[in-house]
């Protein structure tokens, strides 16, 4: 008669509540650590944009010859700044997903809204009447570009993990661009004497070739950017 070998089973040690807090504690302090660097990426992107939002960029007016038609009469270099905010926001998400870029996006607005608020307050008792952007062109800036890239992150996430490597890049950012113009146009010259339709047009064109020229960037990197376990190439 064969003798069973005998099986020493151990019971699974249970984590003590003091242990759980400890582990969550870490676990939350390493992620803000985390949104609060990568907004360090973003923030001086926004603050940027903030400080020449009305400062005209004349170099591609050569290309036109009515003079209604140049994009100064809309293109500023805060525009074009704020406008390289998404690419940004979706090198984020390849590496850490769309969840974690739309944190880095909120906080990062966060902070360079007190950051402006702050600057404006301190500098109001120099400011004159017109110093500073009217309301509705102020509105249609910031909402066109904190929808915009909040889009960037979400259609990464909803298009990535294809065969072809740039599907979601390219889709991510036209997606990111087309908000960004269909909201900040009508918003900021809907009741305005101008044709604004043609410069939207213009703009979609210019951020077709920021497209392109972003594809090959993201191409490069690529590798050094590898996407965290459970996320999509």
């Amino acid at each position: 008669m064969e003798i069973a070998a005998a099986v020493e089973t151990r019971r699974p040690i249970k984590e003590t509540a003091l242990e759980k807090l400890a582990r969550e504690t870490r676990i939350f302090f390493a992620a803000v650590a985390r949104v609060t660097l990568l907004s360090g990426l973003l923030i001086p992107v926004l603050l940027a944009s903030f400080l020449t939002i009305d400062v005209r960029l004349y170099g591609l007016d050569h290309f036109f010859s009515e003079p209604v038609l140049k994009p100064s009469k809309w293109l500023s270099y805060g525009y074009l700044l704020m406008a390289a905010g998404a690419p940004l926001v979706i090198l984020i998400a390849r590496r850490f997903g769309g969840e974690e870029a739309s944190r880095v996006v909120t906080a990062s607005w966060a902070a360079a809204a007190f950051a402006a608020f702050a600057g404006v307050s301190y500098l109001s008792p120099e400011l004159e009447s017109g110093d500073l952007p009217g309301v509705r062109y102020a509105v249609a800036f910031v909402a066109s570009a904190i929808l915009a890239q909040f889009g960037a992150a979400a259609i990464y996430d909803l298009t990535r993990g294809r065969e072809a490597w740039w599907r979601a890049p390219f889709f991510a950012a036209l997606g990111a661009g087309l908000i960004q113009s269909f909201i900040y146009f009508p918003v900021a010259y809907w009741t305005a004497v101008a044709p604004w339709m043609n410069w939207m047009v213009q703009d979609i064109a210019l951020k077709s070739l920021f497209i392109v020229l972003f594809l090959g960037v993201y191409r490069v990197l690529m590798k050094r950017l590898k996407p965290r376990g459970g996320f999509g190439g």
